[in-house]
């Protein structure tokens, strides 16, 4: 590999080592050594290539928002189309739904590394601010995905859909984190898609109370 392929090999290495830490002991347990010793390299990586642990977290929201991302519903807009002029969801929106719920609770690590970080980031406005800016991003991608589904206007009224979408999917993930329940997995496809289909409506009130 190439030096930089290295690099990056390892910075990836040091915050998979983070995340599974974060899942079994929670925050306390992200110190240099520990991160260190569980990614099998030596004394001064972390600091050498994330600056200090803060800079490390700030990587593993980065790697969260990354994972998301990528699992964020994207539909065509001809889809969406058929949808709405039928009543009846295509059987590829269904596959779509039903992917990205399997997706989102297949990485029970990650998901308890996403609640401990939020816990703890309601003592610490720094850690906020690198959470706030995981969310902007994915707010980001999903207003775009949604952009089939939404009439043209007010870029803002997207945004706000955006992160109702962002709310569904934390209370998906903490509810069957906590307390794993059958109709999340049955039912989960199905409250993102009436989630997504809702959008022009929900975005309709968003204007009415904003007056």
């Amino acid at each position: 590999m190439t030096r930089i392929e290295v690099t990056a090999q390892l910075r990836r290495d040091l915050v998979t080592a983070a995340v599974a830490l974060l899942a079994e002991d929670g925050l306390r347990a992200v110190t240099h050594r520990r991160v260190e010793q569980r990614a099998g390299v030596s004394q001064g990586t972390v600091k050498y290539h994330f600056g200090s642990l803060d800079g490390l977290i700030a990587g593993v929201v980065e790697h969260m928002v990354e994972v998301e991302v990528v699992s964020v519903l994207v539909v065509p807009t001809d889809l969406v189309e058929a949808a709405m002029d039928s009543g009846e969801v295509p059987a590829e929106v269904w596959r779509r739904a039903d992917a990205v719920v399997r997706e989102m609770l297949e990485r029970p690590g990650l998901v308890r590394a996403r609640f401990e970080l939020y816990l703890h980031a309601a003592s610490r406005p720094g850690l906020q601010d690198v959470i706030a800016r995981g969310r902007d991003e994915f707010v980001a991608r999903t207003t775009e995905s949604l952009s089939g589904v939404l009439p043209g206007g007010d870029p803002r009224e997207g945004a706000s859909v955006a992160r109702m979408v962002l709310a569904l999917v934390d209370g998906m993930l903490l509810h069957h984190l906590s307390a794993p329940h059958q109709s999340i997995l049955d039912d989960g496809a199905a409250w993102l898609v009436g989630t997504a289909m809702a959008a022009p409506q929900v975005a309709d009130l968003v204007v009415q109370h904003r007056r």
